[in-house]
């Protein structure tokens, strides 16, 4: 997807969102693309080594990168179920609209930048 790809839609869309129905198809295949790139990482990272012939320190590698590879999926699934549920493009916790920037480089993002800034803070 170019950058120029996801604009805001002067007509504005339904449920909070400013996306066409174009650019959100575009966004599906993105995070479906995602999806299964994570499956398929997770899958790798469980099946690499049996885990007696790891080291703790690889091990504890191992798992980390499996838990990052699981929350990833997770927010992924979550971004798709909320398309499926008309909720896509706004923040799950405030309901601002998301920029379509924002979704393009992220499009699994369920919050603004305002409210991922006062969790990272808080």
């Amino acid at each position: 997807m170019t950058r120029s790809a996801i604009r805001p839609n002067a007509g504005g869309g339904s449920s909070g969102t400013t996306l066409s129905a174009a650019q959100l198809a575009e966004l599906r295949d993105l995070l479906q693309q995602q999806r299964r790139f994570r499956l398929e990482q997770l899958e790798q990272l469980q099946t690499t080594e049996a885990p007696g012939e790891l080291s703790n320190g690889d091990r504890e590698i191992t798992d980390s990168l499996v838990a990052g590879a699981r929350a990833a999926l997770r927010d992924v699934v979550d971004a798709l179920q909320r398309m499926d549920d008309g909720r896509y493009g706004s923040c799950r916790r405030c309901g601002t609209t998301l920029e379509p920037a924002r979704l393009e480089v992220l499009p699994q993002v369920s919050l603004c930048v305002t409210c991922q800034r006062a969790d990272q803070d808080g």
